[in-house]
């Protein structure tokens, strides 16, 4: 008898498990190494996660529960603010496998979860916590899940697609796209279609919906503020067609999924033979894709909008390159993706050993460099007026000076005289009457305090804060103590 080891699911077992975890470690150890801070809205979801709600400006409700577990497990440093990226994309993969594995083999789950864990989306967003960190575990799960429901019809497999689909809904919004996938991948398959006259699928729906309904209810009791978001930064409201948007949101999937597995995939997707299988990985592909294209051509997109597109697309191109084309097209896509990686977790190194000095124009990471020590700038001016409260018109300064100052939420206020709803400071922490007789440290980017003057009784110009980055990029505000809030 053969040692189990040496069958091919046990070597594919292996190799899923050595890959997840060489590449995880490896990208744990560019993260604690990189000294980079917190992109401004990293730091404005661990503001949410002081403050667990519900719902919130922009975003459903279980980022903040995300960094609020990592940071309870191991503190408040960018590392275990980040931490649930590096955990939650190990589960993510595996179920690429398992995606793989039920629908081919296991052969073609390894590749598959390759694919996903190494195209450059995926590298850049394991190292980074935001919204699709779990919107992309639990659109797998959910997927996996809805195959197994139509391969057995167990109530198990039909109530997980339904528990996958509401806290996919908790995670992030686009996961409301995972309903007409289904649908359309039950219509195209005709063996599929009496699915819609099943009411265990229905069950898994209202499930999904249930879970749901406490952000329903907080939007409808905070005046719907996600909608007015999402219309505002979709641009839908232009009754133009925007073809640069639609080539730049496309042009943004190569550096998505990796350049020529983009290629490969459009390949596969025209040459693989059609199953029920292929077609429902094809259906929850191109409906995504579909659909985050034509907004932006209505209006706006950006490129990591359509992430979820790519789980179903790297099992069709690892499915389509084991079994009618070639692993070496799988190859070399993958060491493209590899070395871009490489390229953009040592870009500082790469670029000081080639003596090319870095520039507001050359370095991509600009905005995550520096505000820490900003941060320590800031604290040092707050200890000399411990009782005043942080105050600024700027998303970004009350975001990341509240983490890198650690000020309570409620000691973080945005100057916003006309009512506006620009984020979550404006919905929450707004500088009203209940501030009246308060001083404040007003943090901005212009030279001078501007209207909000007029409502104290003096004012203080304060050292400015001021972090060079590079010869013609600087973090630079004016700081101004403004004493006794009028109203």
């Amino acid at each position: 008898m053969r040692p189990l080891i040496d069958t091919p699911d046990s070597r594919a077992y292996l190799g899923v498990v050595l890959l997840i975890g060489l590449v995880t470690a490896y990208r744990a150890l560019v993260l604690a190494g990189s000294g980079l801070s917190l992109y401004v809205d990293e730091a404005y979801y661990w503001g949410w996660a002081q403050q667990l709600d519900w719902g919130y400006y922009s975003k459903p409700p279980l980022i903040a529960v995300l960094i609020a577990l990592t940071t309870a497990l191991c503190g408040d440093g960018v590392f275990c603010v980040k931490l649930g990226a590096l955990l939650v994309y190990p589960i993510t993969t595996f179920l690429v496998f398992k995606l793989g594995e039920t629908l081919f083999d296991a052969r073609t789950g390894l590749w598959a979860a390759a694919l996903f864990l190494l195209m450059p989306g995926v590298a850049l967003s394991n190292l980074i916590i935001s919204t699709d960190v779990l919107l992309l575990l639990f659109w797998t799960a959910g997927l996996l899940a809805f195959i197994r429901a139509l391969e057995t019809n167990a109530w198990r497999h039909w109530l997980l697609v339904g528990l996958a689909g509401g806290l996919g809904l908790l995670s992030k919004y686009t996961m409301i796209l995972f309903a007409p996938s289904a649908l359309l991948a039950l219509l195209l398959v005709p063996a599929w279609r009496g699915q819609l006259r099943n009411p265990r699928l229905w069950l898994a729906a209202g499930l999904a919906l249930l879970i749901f309904l406490p952000n329903l209810l907080w939007n409808a009791t905070h005046g719907w503020p996600t909608l007015r978001h999402t219309a505002e930064i979709s641009h839908l409201h232009e009754q133009t067609l925007h073809w640069g948007e639609l080539g730049a949101f496309w042009g943004g999937q190569f550096a998505v999924f990796g350049p020529l597995a983009l290629v490969l995939g459009l390949v596969a997707a025209f040459r693989v033979p059609r199953t029920p299988w292929t077609v429902l990985l094809l259906v929850f592909t191109f409906t995504f894709l579909a659909v985050i294209s034509a907004q932006a051509l209505l209006g706006r997109a950006n490129a990591n909008w359509a992430a979820p597109a790519f789980v179903a697309a790297s099992v069709l191109l690892a499915h389509w390159g084991v079994a009618h084309a070639h692993p070496r097209w799988l190859l070399a896509a993958l060491a493209l993706n590899v070395a871009l990686m490489f390229g953009a977790y040592h870009y500082d190194r790469i670029a000081a050993g080639l003596g090319f000095e870095l520039s507001a124009k050359s370095d991509p990471f600009k905005r995550v460099r520096g505000w820490d020590r900003l941060g320590e700038q800031f604290t040092r001016l707050q200890a000399a007026h411990p009782q005043a409260l942080l105050v600024s018109e700027e998303r970004e300064v009350l975001a990341e000076l509240a983490y890198y100052a650690r000020i309570p939420s409620e000691r973080v206020l945005s100057w916003n005289p006309q009512g506006l709803l620009r984020h979550q400071y404006d919905l929450m922490h707004s500088l009203g009457p209940t501030q009246r007789g308060r001083d404040v440290l007003l943090v901005t980017s212009a030279s001078a305090p501007g209207p909000i003057a007029e409502h104290f009784a003096s004012v203080e110009p304060l050292p400015p804060l001021h972090v060079p980055i590079h010869r013609d990029w600087a973090l630079e505000y004016s700081v101004f103590l403004l004493r006794d809030y009028k109203g």
